[in-house]
């Protein structure tokens, strides 16, 4: 799953130029871009292939419960930015940040940082598997996407045609409760078997 931030006005920018993004609440800001990544949600999955995004997203951390202080040295301005917004961070209310570090995400890891990514939108009937590719820093996703990391484009390809295939299209509308909000999730895609519907 993508990652997980609830301040998406805070955490999430669009670039303007150099180091100067904006916003959720319309201000300009002027941070380092060493943290700030490429950002896709759900109602950007629509085509196969995509190499780029305008929407960006600040992340803290290389994997969960990870100190964030190292940010202080390492990007000063963007630390000051985030404890300027302290009081957003600290008004999530859900029970996963509590006794977390400082500014802390959910739904990180390695997997985060792969160079390409297939990836499907958890909210569409029509479930569509996309190919994520960048020539600079990885493509992040929200926590309404799901997807698997590869370090080989060839590999996400093949992936991508198999899970687009009619077996797994109509094996998942079979199984997934399409009234729902979220037809797809995690539990859900976990139950296709690649090596198997390779061999078939």
């Amino acid at each position: 799953q993508g990652i997980k931030h609830d301040c998406s006005k805070i955490m999430e920018l669009k670039h303007i130029n150099n180091n100067m993004y904006i916003n959720g609440l319309k201000e300009n800001i002027d941070i380092e871009p060493k943290y700030v990544y490429p950002l896709l949600k759900s109602s950007d999955l629509k085509n196969n292939f995509i190499e780029k995004s305008n929407k960006y997203v600040i992340v803290t951390q290389n994997k969960v419960k990870q100190d964030t202080s190292y940010i202080s040295y390492e990007s000063p301005k963007l630390w000051n930015y985030l404890i300027d917004n302290k009081e957003k961070f600290d008004a999530r209310k859900s029970s996963i940040y509590k006794n977390a570090p400082d500014f802390s995400i959910f739904g990180i890891g390695d997997y985060s940082f792969s160079k390409y990514k297939v990836a499907i939108s958890g909210f569409y009937k029509n479930p569509n598997f996309v190919v994520l590719s960048s020539n600079d820093k990885p493509i992040m996703l929200d926590d309404t996407c799901y997807f698997i990391g590869f370090e080989k484009e060839k590999d996400a390809i093949i992936t991508m045609v198999l899970l687009n295939s009619d077996i797994v299209q109509n094996f998942l509308t079979s199984v997934a409760f399409l009234d729902k909000k979220r037809p797809y999730t995690k539990d859900i895609l976990m139950r296709i078997d690649l090596p198997k519907i390779l061999s078939e």
